[in-house]
């Protein structure tokens, strides 16, 4: 008995070194294309974020119809490119203090990530009062009233700290603070999509705008956030099931997850005073072209009914004229 207990643990010892012989080849590979993913993505989306801010800005100092959640969520984003370049730049020698950097650049990605998920639910829960309850929302809506929320969405990602001795969050109250605001969009989104029928207002491309807001923000936070959060949730859940396929799944999702401030820059689309303007010249570049086409079809096709019937004319004609021939006869 005394032996097969050896011959167990001796396999289970084989085992999980084989499993960090996987995983360390595994991160070996990562290490050469993860920094590479990260500087082009980076060198796209930091581009377009700082062109985004300052266009919202403008919008709030001529018009104050953007969205200042927007301005918040895009801001975030950027502090999570920079901490993702800062965690792909190479260290001093010194490693503990290079673990303690890196670890601290991790904790400020994953602080405006956090942040960034809030100020996501509360663009939802403003694009629903603004259906749902028109009246309180003109009222009590105002620039202050939107930067003071603002500043306490930022302090918010707090409650889920945790000091250690190197992260500020650990895994499972990370992706539990992560996916509280989903239940919020997908309420506002239902709710919005219920108000938008009682809404007699609004017209109908307002309404367009409002719901493909809430539709976009939703879909970014199914696709591109949520899969590494239930990955990270389950990994914290049961950290002695190692697997390497389960390390492999929240790479990849947490290298799609580096696509989501690319996707928040749309969201400045919808805020725009002439995106209307902007989706009916879509819409006239649309109907010219089928018309177009269709009108291009409509020419061909009579050229060619005509040209079979000049042909048809043609080859009848000789029949005419052999049976008035044969008549003389």
């Amino acid at each position: 008995m005394e032996q097969n207990t050896s011959i167990n643990g001796s396999t289970g010892v084989n085992d999980h070194n084989e499993w960090m012989h996987q995983e360390m080849e595994f991160f070996r590979k990562l290490d050469f294309v993860k920094p590479l993913f990260v500087w082009i993505i980076s060198i796209i989306e930091i581009p377009v974020m700082i062109l985004t801010l300052v266009a919202l800005c403008a919008l709030i100092k001529s018009q104050r119809s953007a969205s200042v959640f927007v301005i918040h969520l895009i801001l975030s984003d950027l502090i999570q490119i920079i901490c993702m370049l800062m965690m792909t730049i190479e260290w001093p020698e010194d490693l503990d203090g290079a673990i303690n950097l890196l670890y601290k650049w991790k904790s400020a990605y994953f602080y405006s990530l956090m942040a960034g998920v809030y100020f996501m639910a509360c663009v939802a829960f403003e694009r629903y009062l603004l259906v749902s309850h028109p009246i309180w929302y003109k009222s009590h809506h105002s620039l202050k009233v939107s930067c003071v929320v603002s500043v306490i969405i930022w302090f918010v990602p707090l409650i889920f700290a945790h000091k250690n001795s190197y992260s500020l969050f650990k895994p499972l109250p990370r992706s539990i603070g992560c996916f509280i605001p989903y239940p919020i969009i997908i309420l506002c989104f239902v709710g919005t999509r219920r108000g938008l029928s009682h809404a007699i207002s609004l017209t109908s491309l307002k309404r367009q705008l409002i719901l493909g807001s809430l539709f976009l923000v939703l879909l970014t936070y199914t696709f591109l956030i949520l899969p590494f959060i239930i990955l990270i949730f389950v990994r914290a859940i049961s950290p002695s099931n190692h697997s390497l396929l389960l390390v492999k799944f929240i790479q990849f999702f947490k290298h799609l997850l580096y696509l989501s401030p690319l996707a928040d820059c749309i969201l400045y689309l919808f805020m725009r005073p002439d995106a209307g303007d902007l989706m009916k010249f879509d819409r006239c570049c649309c109907r010219t072209d089928t018309h177009q086409n269709s009108t291009h079809s409509r020419g061909e096709h009579s050229r060619d009914s005509r040209a079979t019937f000049s042909g048809c004319v043609s080859v009848q004609n000789p029949a005419s004229r052999s049976q008035t021939a044969c008549s003389s006869v």
